[in-house]
């Protein structure tokens, strides 16, 4: 027993390794400008659940109408107790391109991908009856702390302008907050810089993935087809499968739905609230790991559908991790008893191990130069010390996530924002 899980930790690592170094390597993805077609252009309209975000709700629909001038928005308020209805509505009554979509219990309250789908539905019907070709038509859910960047929407329509692209997801930018004092200061300026720096990696992954045919999709910033929203409302599906995780679900439903379906990654940005709480961070990790586990029952169609074979292992991956992860827990935690018996199972050479450290250290480190490129030194220190501590509060969301599925809670735990100053959004270079 002892030697299989030595042997399934070796291979976690040695593929994580593989899809670290081929990320790493990957340059950014370059697109050519669309020309015009008059009666042709995409037209895109914003979905933003809403659930109690009456702090930061008017901020992002104002800065969506700066950039997005011709865009619809709609706000999806989930039956917030607080003001946010109140507050889209007033932009509306001077905004006609401005909607607010209300939900009221017993139907509100059960989770970001029903309050989706029940949009969607409206939305369609909508344009449909307004004589508008779907085809052209795109969906854009973005948080409603996103703040989207001013090149997003032109990358959009270069990449959408393909009619077998269904799907995009937008790269994620963490904003710092600097809203704590004193001790809640430091841990908060930790968690929102490795949070930032962690989706600074998910950017040279989904790269990688945009080459494979597996990018993954990650609610803020998720561009979708209406004519592909509208085939799933017709065939009785949901576009945003009921669970934790419906938007990375969304991806895989999408994938498996048609072979000809194609996702691709936008290098422009949005923009959204990182967590200074490590309450709160833990909750939406746990949150994320637990979405993850309902998606399983995706993992036979990967196989017997006709998906790229990267694209398969690339997805297996990913949704075995939360529970190839317990295979590492579970080495650690039986380190103590392996010494008692004298049962160690895989015994490496010190060599072979500092090796396997020495390599693991190297390329989190050149993650961390390459993000903290043109910054000064302190802020590479603080990055690489603070590293570990943020690896460790990962850790602790695991076992919430197991505890929460094998009990079968499955409480959607919104994450709270915090007031901040609205700046203007600058566009962001690449690595």
């Amino acid at each position: 027993m002892l030697m299989f899980f030595d042997l399934a930790g070796l291979t976690l690592l040695a593929m994580s390794f593989v899809q670290t170094v081929l990320a790493a390597m990957m340059p950014a993805i370059r697109r050519g400008s669309v020309p015009g077609r008059p009666g042709q252009a995409l037209h895109f309209t914003f979905l933003i659940p809403a659930l109690n975000e009456g702090r930061v709700i008017g901020a992002t629909v104002a800065t969506l109408r700066s950039l997005a001038p011709d865009a619809h928005i709609a706000v999806i308020d989930d039956g917030s107790d607080d003001d946010t209805a109140a507050v889209v509505r007033a932009l509306s009554d001077h905004d006609a391109s401005i909607t607010l979509l209300r939900r009221f219990s017993p139907h509100a309250r059960q989770g970001k991908g029903q309050a989706l789908n029940w949009a969607a539905r409206s939305l369609l019907g909508d344009l449909q009856a307004a004589g508008r070709d779907l085809t052209r038509e795109i969906v854009v859910v973005v948080d409603a702390d996103g703040r989207i960047t001013p090149e997003l929407l032109d990358e959009a329509r270069a990449a959408m302008d393909d009619p077998l692209v269904a799907g995009a997801q937008a790269r994620v930018i963490i904003r710092p907050s600097g809203a704590r004092r004193g001790v809640g200061l430091v841990i908060g300026r930790v968690l929102e810089r490795q949070q930032d720096l962690e989706f600074f990696v998910i950017r040279s992954v989904q790269r990688l993935r945009h080459r494979w045919r597996s990018v993954g999709l990650c609610g803020n910033g998720q561009f979708m087809r209406a004519s592909y929203l509208h085939d799933q409302i017709t065939q009785g599906a949901a576009a945003w499968p009921d669970c934790l995780a419906e938007d990375f679900a969304s991806g895989l439903a999408m994938r498996l739905d048609a072979p000809r379906h194609r996702m691709v990654f936008l290098e422009a940005a949005v923009t959204q609230q990182g967590l200074p709480s490590l309450r709160r961070f833990l909750r939406q990790r746990a949150r994320w790991a637990q979405g993850t586990m309902q998606c399983l029952p995706y993992l036979p169609g990967l196989w017997s559908g006709r998906v790229a074979l990267g694209a398969r292992l690339d997805l297996s991956y990913a949704i075995l991790a939360p529970w190839l992860n317990a295979v590492i827990i579970l080495c650690l935690l039986t380190q103590p008893l392996r010494w008692l018996l004298d049962t160690r199972g895989i015994i490496l050479s010190p060599a072979l191990s500092l090796t396997i450290a020495v390599v693991n250290i190297g390329l989190q480190w050149q993650w961390v130069l390459r993000y903290h490129r043109g910054r000064g030194l302190g802020a590479v220190l603080f990055t690489l010390v603070s590293q570990p501590l943020y690896g460790f509060a990962l850790s602790l969301a695991l076992p919430l996530a197991y505890w929460n599925h094998f009990t079968g809670r499955r409480t959607w735990d919104k994450t709270a924002r915090h007031l901040e100053p609205v700046e203007p959004i600058q566009a962001v270079n690449g690595d």
